[in-house]
């Protein structure tokens, strides 16, 4: 069944109300050194599967505030070039100036929608996305777009969370769902964790026109270096579809949804850091 027009420009305007606010950028800006940290493991598992090599030219989609385009710059110097997009302007610029200060030359910044990349097809030799398949309002489109865009025999890579069950959602969002009644979601809209359902990003991959499409699930540490109070601090700044719901509990239902979600964290105390298991979704595909 083809996707509904109109249903598809809400989950769009929801998107861009969501992740291009003043406040997450700020937010974005403020806690990146230390998110950097602490997912440098998904990092890694998405640098060692796209296999990058120098010269190769790569474009990244919703790239945020520079994970992963500034490694993957550096692993495809010094003849490579890395094409960083995302709906948001800022978001580049904050990139670019971390490149500029790490005296990383060979990136170019584009503001973009997946859904219409404005390139021609087959610029690329490798695609990735981190943590941006969930937010694609027309999931369909977007990865004929990927595809569109990529040399043929070339490889996109795709990362997404896992199950919504999992501590990193559970200990957080999770405890904020328990404390306020929302409307069923609408099953057809992106969310967080769709990925997290079995094989999902296989079909859609598969449905797309990718071919040798791969799926794994796996467990990467993740490694907060403070304290319980500062990890929940820049939870409620940074992740934005959460901070809407903190913002509609009241100031009795708040505190005790706050209570509940450090106590939870504190059973992931290591000495003087939180470390959470994040289970990710990594999927493959390559252009015929």
């Amino acid at each position: 069944m083809s996707p509904d027009p109109e249903k598809i420009a809400q989950f769009r305007e929801q998107l861009r109300q969501e992740w291009t606010s003043d406040a997450t950028i700020a937010a974005w800006k403020k806690w990146h050194t230390r998110l950097a940290d602490f997912t440098d493991g998904v990092t890694r598992e998405l640098l060692e599967t796209a296999r990058l090599r120098p010269g190769m030219n790569v474009i990244d989609l919703a790239s945020g505030v520079g994970d992963p385009v500034l490694s993957e710059a550096v692993a495809v110097a010094p003849d490579g070039r890395v094409t960083a997009t995302d709906l948001n302007p800022a978001m580049l610029a904050f990139i670019e100036e971390q490149a500029r200060q790490r005296k990383i030359s060979n990136i170019d910044f584009r503001e973009a929608s997946a859904e219409s990349l404005p390139f021609a097809d087959a610029s690329f030799d490798a695609l990735t996305c981190r943590f941006g398949i969930m937010f694609f309002p027309d999931l369909n489109q977007s990865l004929r777009e990927c595809l569109r865009v990529l040399k043929p025999k070339s490889r996109a890579t795709f990362v997404a969370w896992g199950r919504r069950e999992q501590p990193f959602f559970a200990c957080t969002g999770g405890i904020l769902m328990k404390h306020i009644e929302l409307p069923k979601p609408d099953p057809d809209a992106p969310n967080i964790a769709m990925f997290g359902e079995a094989n999902r990003m296989h079909t859609a991959l598969e449905s797309a026109g990718f071919a040798d499409v791969r799926e794994r699930v796996l467990t990467v540490e993740g490694r907060w270096h403070g304290s319980v109070d500062e990890y929940w601090e820049q939870f409620r700044e940074v992740a934005a579809p959460f901070r809407v719901i903190l913002e509609k509990l009241g100031a009795e239902s708040k505190a005790r949804a706050v209570g509940e979600i450090k106590s939870a964290l504190g059973k992931f105390r290591q000495g003087s850091d939180v470390v959470l298991p994040l289970e990710i979704v990594v999927g493959t595909g390559v252009r015929r």
